[in-house]
Parts: C-alpha cells; structure tokens; sequence
C-alpha cells in the first residue's frame, strides 16, 4: 500500500508514460502534473477540434488526482468523482495494486473509446 503522494502520482505516470506513443501529446510533465492530450485535428458539428483532453494525473493538496475525458462515455462506477468540463476520475491518498489495476483498465477502457470515435 503506497501512501506518499509523490511515489502514487510517479506509479500512476509511469502506467501513463506509453500512451504518448500511441497518437497523445504530452502537454504538462512535472513533478506535480502529467497530462495526455489527443491533436488529430477533426471537424464535429461544423467545429474545427484541433485538440482533446485524453488523461491528467496530479498532485493537488492532499490527494493525487487521475482525471479522464469521458465526454460521450458514461459509468456507474461509484467510487468515481466529477471534476466538471467532461473529466471524471479518481481522488486518491493511498494506492494498492487493486486500485491501480482498476485505474489502469479505466484509462484502456477511454483509451479505446478514443480510438472508436476516431479522435486519435
């Protein structure tokens, strides 16, 4: 059971880290913040989208933060928080491998979202 905030956030990135090969840009990489952003310029509803929020993960107070784009994608998983603008995800103060595990499938499960609506 990891409790420190730093090596949760460090484990969760690292999980994170391969996707920036797989059609995502990193847009923030720091000690306290990764994020993961789609640029597949595409056009929906007559709107130019030039970019995607994909994943973030941060550390903010006393909680490390993963945050997921899940527009056009709904779960009834209880333990997940809305932070508002289409990102949902997980507060975390302590991280076991079942919740890493469970956080890991989240982020394949969007990851897949994303390539069936062609956004990246």
């Amino acid at each position: 059971m990891k409790t420190d905030l730093v090596e949760i956030f460090q484990t969760i990135r690292a999980g994170v880290q391969p996707y920036a090969t797989r059609g995502y840009t990193v847009h923030e990489n720091s000690e306290t913040g990764y994020d993961l952003y789609s640029e597949k310029n595409i056009e929906e509803a007559g709107e130019r989208i030039t970019e995607r929020f994909f994943i973030g993960i941060y550390i903010n107070g006393e909680v490390v933060e993963v945050k997921l784009n899940t527009a056009e994608f709904t779960s009834n998983t209880k333990d997940l928080k809305e932070f508002g603008d289409d990102k949902t995800g997980y507060q975390i103060s302590s991280l076991d491998d079942q919740k890493l595990s469970e956080i890991q499938t989240f982020i394949e499960i969007i990851h897949t979202n994303f390539k069936e609506k062609e956004w990246i």
